[in-house]
């Protein structure tokens, strides 16, 4: 667990996708539970895991990637959105970040 990276994914969230701060904390724990699914922690090497750790793992490595600075992202806008509206449908508030 990196807390920089998990904060930066935080104001990527807040900032550019413009989700709550309180659903902040959920996007951000199903993120973590996928990069320990795939191998790792929620880190700078998580970014470029890909499909290969899964689909859903996809668009979580995706988030990270774009909320540390990358662009070279192949999942869309709008799988993002999607995915995350399913994280938040199926999961219980965390609470902020």
């Amino acid at each position: 667990m990196n807390s920089l990276v998990e904060a930066e994914i935080g104001d990527y969230l807040i900032k550019r996708l413009h989700y709550h701060p309180y659903d902040c904390g959920t996007i951000v724990e199903c993120m973590r539970s996928l990069a320990r699914m795939s191998g790792g922690d929620l880190d700078e090497p998580f970014r470029w895991a890909g499909l290969g750790a899964g689909p859903e793992a996809r668009v979580a490595s995706g988030i990270t990637d774009l909320a540390l600075g990358g662009g070279g992202c192949e999942t869309s806008d709008y799988a993002i959105r999607m995915q995350i509206r399913d994280w938040l449908l199926k999961n219980p508030r965390r609470g902020r970040l």
